[in-house]
Order: structure tokens, then sequence, then C-alpha cells
């Protein structure tokens, strides 16, 4: 919205903005999701998956215990997958709809507190993929 700096926005217009944002959210998500599912469908994902524990088969293979597990797996890694790639435009349309509220000494702590968290995340991961999962397989 195009609002004189220091001016409030109506009640009405700022659900009006989170509207919109919403539907930009939503929509990178669908897009996101479609692209994982294309590119997850080229590569077979449950092979990917089934890599830290196919030492511990001895030859043998995984089962599946209902018809649709394979696809069910796809579907939730390809919604993940659309998630992250659709995360620069929700931070781009969260970051539009709350930074006019933020003062400038609250907007200077948000690039730190955002790249520590993705950081943290990322070691949390890496920390469960390399560590804990060969643990309890």
């Amino acid at each position: 919205m195009s609002e004189a700096p220091g001016q409030e926005m109506p009640f009405l217009d700022h659900l009006e903005e989170l509207r919109k944002r919403l539907f930009w959210i939503a929509g990178a998500i669908v897009i996101g999701v479609v692209v994982a599912f294309a590119l997850l469908s080229k590569l077979d994902i449950i092979r990917v998956l089934e890599r830290p524990i196919l030492p511990l088969l001895h030859g043998q293979k995984l089962i599946y215990t209902h018809p649709g597990t394979s696809f069910h797996i796809l579907l939730n890694a390809s919604l993940v997958l659309g998630i992250l790639l659709a995360s620069p435009v929700i931070v781009a349309q969260l970051w539009g709809f709350l930074a006019p509220a933020l003062y400038s000494h609250e907007k200077r702590v948000v690039v730190p507190v955002v790249v520590s968290m993705a950081s943290l995340f990322l070691a949390g991961v890496s920390l469960s993929y390399f560590v804990v999962l060969p643990l309890t397989l």
C-alpha cells in the first residue's frame, strides 16, 4: 500500500494487504510443489531415501505395506521440497508485510537472526542425517 511515512493504515487495508500477500505465498507454494513433483518423479526418490538403511538390509529389499505408500512418499517429499523452493517468496512476502511496523533498530536485528536460524536448521538436519539416523538404524 502506498501510505505516507509515519501514517497508519486502517484495519481493513491491513487485512487486504495480508490477503494479497497470502495469495502470493500460496501461489509460490503450489508452483514449488508442482516443480518439486516433476523433479522428484524423474529421480527415484525411494532409492535415495533408502540409501542409509541399505547396508543393514544385507541384500534384502524394503517392502511396502500399502499399495499407495511409494506415491505417498513422493507427495510428502514434493510438499517439503516445494515449501523449501518457495521459501524465498514466503520470506519476502512476510518481510514486506511486517517491515513497515518495525523500528529501524528492530530491522537491523532481523538479518542476523534469520541467518543464524537458517544455519542452525541446516546443522540440525545434517546432525540428524549423519549422526542420529545411523545410530537409530
